[in-house]
C-alpha cells in the first residue's frame, strides 16, 4: 500500500468532504432542501459528478494498484467533460464567450490525461 497516496486521498477527498458536510449542517432546512435538489439534479450528476467520480478513480489508483481504475477515471472524465461541453454550448446566449470555456475544459482534459498516461 502506498502511504503518499493515502495521504493524498485523504487530504483531496477527505478534508472538503468534511468541510462541505459541516457546512452542511449548519444551513437551514430550506438551504438544505435547496442543496439536496441542486445535488440530485441530472445536469449536477453528468458534469460534476462524473468529474468528480473520476478524480476519486484516479486518486485510488496508486492504493490499490490497478490500472483499471485509471481508465475507468479516464472514461468518466471524458464523459463528463464533453457533457459539460455540450451543455454549456447549449446554454449559451452568445457562442463566442462560450469559446473560451471550451478551450479552457479541452486544456484543462488534455492536461489531466498528460498526467495520468
Amino acid at each position: 500500500m502506498n502511504i503518499d497516496a493515502i495521504v493524498r486521498l485523504f487530504l483531496m477527498i477527505g478534508l472538503p468532504a468534511f468541510m462541505m458536510w459541516r457546512g452542511y449542517k449548519k444551513m437551514s432546512e430550506e438551504e438544505q432542501n435547496d442543496v439536496k435538489t441542486d445535488f440530485t439534479s441530472k445536469r449536477f450528476i453528468s458534469t460534476i459528478g462524473l468529474v468528480a467520480l473520476s478524480l476519486l478513480f484516479f486518486l485510488l489508483e496508486p492504493i490499490f494498484e490497478m490500472t483499471w481504475l485509471k481508465t475507468i477515471g479516464v472514461v468518466l472524465l471524458s464523459i463528463g467533460i464533453m457533457v459539460s461541453i455540450i451543455l454549456t454550448w447549449l446554454d449559451a446566449p452568445s457562442k463566442r464567450k462560450v469559446v473560451l470555456k471550451i478551450i479552457t475544459l479541452l486544456i484543462a482534459f488534455s492536461i489531466i490525461l498528460w498526467a495520468n498516461y
